[in-house]
């Protein structure tokens, strides 16, 4: 039976109340303004996208007075902030500019063979999809090796120190979401466009002299040493940008050096003990003041899938039905190299390969500095060793 008769009576109006003052969020903007003043505002805020502006004319709103927090504005730090968290297996990091990082290790397979089962068994490892990005190990399945530890440098940069890694630990470095207050869920965020959301890594030292990889890929730039001294093999090194500052040493074989945007060195070298089987770069290549590349024996001996979004040996083939990638012959080669931009040796520095190029290095761009870059004769099976799309000066 009805609660309400029928002899007239009617159920109470509910009012859409989805804000704290009852009101709907355009009509807030609209209450002190024509239709054709909202129009133009719009059409302003459209036409200058900073942010700026559209917080000083509240346009989305941004709530000052949140029940139980106090808004504060967003001062710049001196230095990162960090917490140690899983017993030392992972780091949180605050950036400068409030960006939210977590370093942490994590269990890699011996081979691309396994780890597809145990991904799929859900261990943390390369391709576990969903199951490794929860960042949690059951304790029955295998666990990463080692500890890391995180200080702050001047700039807003961070410092890491690995201890007790094997070749079966990855280091990542992956952002963290900004959380959501409460009373803040319909007030728009403006500190979120400023801030830049990479993480400057000014030193990485890894104390047992091994490690699996180190990703960093979208997220961290290179900007100090990295000494990875042991003779065992690194399967991938990973950054969004190499700076000036920067160099890396390894002691054995690296399988994939990926860097997404640049690598600009300015005093410091990149050395490579044994072969550096893929070198993928998504712009320019400078070496000044002295700066080198230097592989201490072979480029492209074992070929290389792509790992997670960069590119792999195949890069050729792949590309050349799609836009056009030229190439000596007929046949896209394999390449050891898949360079970009440019490629410019400054006087004093040098790109050079110990013993053989055994697959192609392809460059985008120009190469500038030409007799600076020393390729072995005896290259493996390649006409030219070297493609180079742009034009080429000494």
């Amino acid at each position: 039976m009805s609660v309400f008769r029928s002899s007239g009576s009617r159920a109470p109006k509910r009012a859409l109340r989805p804000t704290l003052d009852g009101r709907l969020e355009d009509r807030v903007v609209l209450s002190g303004l024509t239709p054709h003043e909202y129009m133009a505002l719009s059409k302003r805020l459209l036409n200058n996208p900073s942010p700026r502006l559209a917080r000083v004319v509240g346009f989305p709103a941004f709530t000052k007075d949140a029940p139980g927090v106090k808004e504060k504005p967003i001062s710049p730090n001196r230095a990162a902030a960090v917490q140690t968290i899983r017993g030392g297996q992972g780091v949180n990091v605050a950036a400068p500019d409030g960006s939210h990082f977590r370093i942490q290790l994590a269990y890699i397979s011996n081979t691309q063979q396994t780890a597809a089962a145990e991904g799929n068994a859900g261990a943390f490892v390369q391709g576990a999809g969903a199951a490794g990005l929860a960042g949690i190990q059951p304790s029955g399945l295998p666990q990463p090796q080692g500890a890391v530890r995180v200080y702050p440098m001047p700039g807003g940069a961070v410092g890491i120190i690995v201890d007790g890694s094997t070749d079966n630990t990855e280091l990542s470095i992956n952002p963290l979401p900004q959380p959501i207050r409460k009373g803040y869920a319909h007030s728009y965020a403006y500190g979120q466009g400023e801030k830049e959301r990479v993480l400057k890594i000014g030193q990485i030292t890894i104390n047992s002299g091994n490690i699996g990889s180190i990703v960093g890929f979208h997220t961290a730039d290179l900007a100090g040493p990295l000494v990875v001294n042991g003779a065992g093999p690194i399967d991938r090194l990973a950054f969004r940008s190499i700076l000036p500052g920067a160099s890396i040493k390894t002691g054995g074989d690296l399988n994939t050096l990926d860097v997404l945007q640049g690598v600009h060195l300015s005093g410091g070298n990149i050395q490579v003990g044994r072969d550096l089987n893929l070198f993928n770069v998504g712009g320019d290549i400078v070496l000044e003041n002295g700066s080198s590349i230097l592989i201490g024996r072979d480029m492209g001996l074992v070929g290389q899938p792509a790992k997670g979004t960069g590119t792999g040996v195949n890069v050729l083939s792949l590309n050349a039905p799609l836009v056009g990638t030229t190439f000596t012959g007929t046949v896209a080669p394999a390449v050891s190299a898949y360079i970009q931009g440019d490629l410019v040796v400054g006087p004093g520095g040098q790109f050079g390969v110990g013993r053989a190029v055994d697959k192609v290095i392809w460059i985008g761009g120009d190469v500038d500095g030409a007799s600076r870059v020393f390729i072995p004769e005896n290259n493996t099976g390649l006409d030219s060793p070297v493609e180079v799309r742009g034009t080429v000066t000494p």
